[in-house]
Order: C-alpha cells, then structure tokens, then sequence
C-alpha cells in the first residue's frame, strides 16, 4: 500500500522535533553552563518555530482537500523497522555499556542506528529527504565514534553525534516545511 507522502512528512516532522530536542537536551550535560544553556534555549525555540509551521502545512493541505496525515504510514513495514531500530539499540547499549564498558560511545550508537533507520522509512514513506537524513545522522554517528576513539570525552562525542543530530533533524523538518 502506498503512503501518501504528506503522511510521512507530517509524522516525520513531529518525531524529528520530538527527537530533535531530546539529542540536545540529553547531550550537552557535559558542557560548561552558558554553552548548555544557550544549546538548549535554541534546540527549543527552534522545535517551536517548526511545530507551528508543520502545524500551518497540515491546515493548509487540508484546506487544500488533500486528504490529513491518517494512519497510513503505521502498516507492518514501520512496525518492522522500528522493533529493528529498538532491538539494535538495546544490543548495542547493551554490549557498550555492560561489556565493553565505554559508555561515552553511546550516543554515537543511537546515532548510527537512528540514522540507518531513516534509510529503510525513506522506502516506505517515499521521502527522498529521509535518505539525506539518514546518511548525515549516520555519519554523525560514526563520526562521534571516531572522535571517541581518537581520544575524545563525552562532551565532544555528544555534541558530534548527539547535538548535531538534533540540528540535523531540525534541518530537515525545515527542508520538509519548504517541499509542500
């Protein structure tokens, strides 16, 4: 079954929001308090500003008699791919926290694993975009990875594969508010 694509871009953007200020909120513990502050004012603000203007393109498609978001983009494929995305980030957490003992590197795996996540809702929402998402978060991730193994503490690794994530997010919810 097909998804309309106003699905997945209206759904899309309200997770990324959601998700897109949780990077930031929960990576930039480790920063110096004015750097914190002003990351998470502006992570915010932000999510704010795009919730209203996700909000304005609903109203507008429905205005338009475009058919709302409905539950179209919620079939067995997303279900798939989200118990994917839950059971790789239990298993890695897992391994880099209990065995490994790093958990600095965990961040860097949520970001690898959310942005391989959006490759496979790309497919099944039929959002290019996604596909953009997916591989700059990935990268995120691998790069926080690679700082980390070159020596870098948590701060660092955070802000690389957490808080740029999040901005990530904020950009494409902008890229989506503008492909309407």
């Amino acid at each position: 079954m097909a998804v309309d694509p106003r699905t997945g871009r209206f759904v899309g953007s309200t997770i990324a929001l959601v998700f897109g200020v949780v990077f930031v909120l929960a990576n930039t513990g480790e920063l110096a308090p004015g750097p914190r502050l002003a990351l998470r004012v502006a992570a915010v603000v932000v999510a704010v500003v795009l919730a209203v203007g996700t909000v304005r393109q609903l109203r507008r498609a429905g205005a338009d008699g475009a058919a709302g978001p409905g539950r179209g983009g919620f079939d067995r494929r997303y279900a798939a791919v989200v118990a994917a995305e839950v059971v790789a980030l239990a298993a890695g957490l897992a391994v880099i926290n209990a065995v490994l003992q790093v958990p600095r590197f965990a961040v860097a795996w949520v970001a690898f694993v959310v942005g391989v996540h959006f490759f496979a809702l790309a497919r099944i929402w039929h959002l290019r975009l996604f596909t953009g998402l997916g591989a700059v978060v990935t990268a995120l991730g691998v790069a926080g990875a690679v700082a980390g193994f070159a020596g870098a503490g948590p701060a660092v690794i955070g802000v690389i594969s957490g808080v740029l994530s999040g901005a990530a997010l904020f950009v494409w919810v902008g890229l989506a508010l503008r492909d309407d």
